[in-house]
């Protein structure tokens, strides 16, 4: 099948920002907020990097972040399966939040088992031998990737038509725009954290670039094969009010959770 679909490079780097937004949030909101609440902390300052908080120390609050990822991944996945009537700009959101929550959570590992700072870092501090812990999440992180890298390629079918040069050639924009979108908003955001920890900094923008499998959709034939119980999606055409959400949340993303939202003591 020939494939010469008008998407717009606007639209697609919106519905990038908007996922990986989704993701980031999740993350540092949903997971590790929620998580230090569970555990009697109390959250003082969330930006797009990092939450920092009072009180408690628990091995769970660090690991929440990247089991939201997964558990609100799952959930996209599902959303993808039942949105296949809906329009084709909602099913690759579907699909973009499920890509990079599920390679935010599977990616996240390696750098705290080569590096040995980040979330992961924490949770298996004091944990002997450690070289082996960190070995273990290498491991863990390859495995997990592959995966994911197979489920996303099925998940993103509808839209990659057939393995002919064409359509190869459009799975390709479609994933690399958003990828790239992500990492810009990611990399602003950072910019501003109030922290100034280079460390704390490269990490939210890592948040963004471990989604890097999203970009390599074009090798997996399993993209590309066309299912007969699942109708193809249509172009992703110029969408205003994806553009102006996108926008909207963009701003939102680096001038306020970049330099941080602060709480109060009595939260």
């Amino acid at each position: 099948m020939k494939s010469k679909l008008p998407d717009n490079a606007l639209t697609l780097a919106a519905l990038g920002i908007l996922a990986f937004v989704v993701a980031d949030v999740t993350h540092e909101a949903l997971g590790h907020g929620i998580a230090i609440l569970a555990f009697g902390g109390k959250p003082v300052l969330l930006t797009s990097c990092n939450i920092d908080h009072s009180g408690t120390i628990n091995r769970w609050i660090p690991a929440a972040g990247g089991i939201a990822n997964l558990v609100v991944g799952f959930l996209a996945l599902v959303a993808v399966r039942l949105s296949r009537k809906a329009s084709p700009h909602l099913r690759y959101f579907f699909v973009l939040a499920a890509s990079f929550n599920l390679f935010f959570a599977a990616g996240y590992p390696i750098a705290s088992g080569i590096a040995g700072f980040g979330d992961w870092a924490a949770v298996i501090a004091g944990w002997t031998p450690i070289w082996a812990w960190r070995v273990l999440l290498i491991a863990a992180t390859l495995i997990l990737y592959w995966v994911f890298l197979r489920v996303v390629a099925r998940a993103i079918r509808p839209f990659g038509g057939s393995n002919e040069p064409e359509d190869i050639s459009r799975l390709r924009r479609i994933t690399v725009i958003p990828y790239v979108a992500a990492i810009v908003a990611a990399t602003l955001a950072a910019a501003l954290n109030p922290s100034r920890n280079f460390g704390t900094m490269l990490g939210g923008i890592m948040a963004a670039a471990a989604s890097f499998g999203l970009t390599q959709m074009d090798n997996f034939p399993q993209a590309g094969t066309a299912k007969a119980s699942v109708p193809p999606a249509g172009p992703i055409t110029r969408s205003v009010p994806w553009i102006v959400a996108g926008a909207v949340v963009l701003v939102f993303f680096v001038g306020v959770l970049g330099r941080g939202i602060r709480f109060s003591p009595g939260m």
